[in-house]
């Protein structure tokens, strides 16, 4: 599943955008509507009525996914998202979903009886250190409810307050198919070695970040076109575009999912009457 564009983002040009309205929060809420990743917003407690925003969204454009990128939420912690139109209410929401951050990642017959995660499965921190955190909520289907409150349940965070790094609602697209074999998924580094004239080596370490190269084959030639080459065309390789690997596997999506940015803007390819192919290169954005 690709994901652009935000409609979270604040409005410029021909995006309506969206605003974000809470309680104060210590560092602001619309942090989560700028691209630069030193910025952040943070709740002044864990208290579950300081730790919640809704979110307004302009001009009624559809989103599929709400998502929140680069938290430090524990493993306990759980969402609770409403979406509502104007004719309706919180009370009467279009949807209601409530989820955990994490989702269970094992279970309780396969770990040992010592084991930290014995009894819920979550992921051990050590497991997912390294990886940019993002909470992903799917909604069933489409929606277009302007309106969507997000609350964040995570009283036991030992950091004091919840963060979170840049909010991302969007639609995007799923593909009729899935990603051809030979699809890969790898780490790459701008870690800096250097080596003493003596053999010794000394390493600047840089966080490895992570690539996806899929490719979608025999696709509708419609579908490559409307929707394959125009991502192209509209995020350019600057667009941030959010990659879900296998949305139905939520065992592997702190793994297999990023903010990224296309690397390079491959070609729309007809191979054969009506079907065509088109391929992308992603690169995680930190």
């Amino acid at each position: 599943m690709l994901l652009y564009p935000n409609r979270a983002d604040k409005p410029r040009g021909a995006m309506p955008g969206a605003s974000i309205t809470g309680p104060a929060w210590a560092l602001p809420l619309e942090n989560m509507q700028r691209r630069e990743s030193y910025l952040v917003a943070r709740s002044v407690n864990t208290q579950p009525a300081n730790t919640q925003f809704t979110v307004r969204v302009n001009g009624f454009m559809a989103y599929r996914a709400i998502i929140l990128c680069g938290h430090q939420f524990t493993v306990t912690a759980s969402l609770k998202i409403t979406g509502w139109y104007d004719d309706q209410s919180y009370g009467t929401p279009d949807f209601s979903i409530t989820k955990d951050a994490y989702a269970s990642v094992a279970y309780t017959e396969d770990l040992p009886w010592e084991a930290e995660n014995w009894w819920d499965g979550k992921p051990l921190t050590e497991e997912i250190a390294g990886f940019t955190q993002n909470a992903i909520v799917l909604l069933p289907m489409a929606s277009q409810a302007p309106n969507i409150r997000v609350e964040i349940i995570d009283p036991n965070n030992a950091d004091g307050y919840v963060q979170v790094q840049r909010l991302f609602i969007a639609d995007g697209w799923q593909p009729s198919h899935n990603y051809a074999y030979g699809g890969a998924h790898a780490y790459e580094t701008n870690t800096q070695i250097e080596a003493a004239i003596g053999g010794a080596e000394f390493f600047d370490r840089r966080e490895p970040y992570r690539v996806a190269r899929i490719a979608f084959e025999y696709l509708p030639q419609d579908e490559a076109l409307l929707k394959g080459l125009d991502l192209c065309r509209r995020a350019g390789i600057d667009g941030e575009i959010f990659w879900i690997a296998d949305p139905d596997n939520e065992r592997t999506l702190v793994q297999t999912s990023f903010l990224a940015r296309l690397r390079q803007l491959l070609a729309w390819e007809q191979i054969t009457y009506e079907r065509a192919n088109i391929g992308y290169e992603l690169k995680e954005l930190r």
